[in-house]
């Protein structure tokens, strides 16, 4: 049986809580942002992996990277890809589990953004991630993620909510913390033009010490925590956790 994160149906069904209008909005400074965090200036190679519908990917291409789009999901590249043509914008879409896709130094740069890790039973295969991120970068490459923090998680939690998307869907949301903090289970329910459907979804949750070590552990140095894009500390007013890591020379 597939776990959620290995379904289209899920992904396709899902598409309009992640990638709304305040997403894509947010997009080009977020890819401005990452380009500070690791001391960057484009032309660079970049590795966008998952890229999703390519938010990203598109303003990195924008600005003049080589940019490689990776995700396991058809739908989504489909979508990025005829974006791409119709912008005018060179962008290399891969179809691929992040488990499986390394490039042995091929690129600058490498992101891991909107909390697209950590899908996984075993942690291994998160470590497998990291370790793909590593190969793929050039010696002195920089990593980025962007991930909800363990900490600023049990700041903000809330165990039911719910807001209406921009098209007038319904989302609520129910959320279950396990296995003394390092896991979440979620339940995601749409009820759009009366008709109600259910999404499971769970993840691993990892707080700035944890992720360090694993970091550490798939090879990176010089790493840094911040609490946003914008490179703020990671303290209790932080909003996400950032982690910028280098490939050593």
């Amino acid at each position: 049986m597939t776990t959620w994160h290995e379904q289209d149906e899920w992904w396709e069904a899902i598409a309009p809580v992640l990638f709304g209008q305040r997403a894509w909005a947010l997009a080009p400074q977020q890819v401005e942002q990452v380009l500070a965090l690791a001391g960057m200036e484009p032309p660079v190679r970049v590795l966008d992996m998952p890229a999703g519908v390519g938010r990203h990917a598109l303003e990195f291409a924008r600005l003049g990277c080589t940019v490689t789009a990776v995700d396991r999901t058809a739908a989504y590249l489909n979508r990025a890809r005829a974006q791409a043509e119709e912008l005018g914008l060179k962008i290399e879409f891969v179809q691929s589990d992040m488990r499986a896709f390394e490039r042995e130094g091929a690129f600058d740069l490498a992101v891991n953004l909107f909390t697209s890790f950590g899908y996984f039973d075993d942690q291994a295969d998160d470590l497998q991630v990291l370790r793909n991120f590593h190969t793929s970068l050039r010696p002195g490459g920089v990593f980025v993620m962007d991930m909800m923090g363990k900490e600023v998680l049990a700041r903000i939690f809330q165990a039911r909510d719910w807001r209406e998307l921009e098209d007038g869907t319904l989302l609520l949301e129910e959320r279950k913390v396990q296995q003394d903090w390092s896991w979440m289970e979620n339940r995601w329910i749409l009820i759009r033009n009366g008709e109600r459907r259910d999404f499971p979804l769970s993840h691993r949750l990892y707080g700035a010490t944890g992720l360090k070590a694993l970091l550490q552990q798939a090879g990176f140095q010089n790493i840094r925590m911040y609490g946003d894009l914008g490179g703020d500390a990671y303290d209790e007013r932080a909003r996400r956790l950032i982690a910028v890591a280098r490939r050593p020379d």
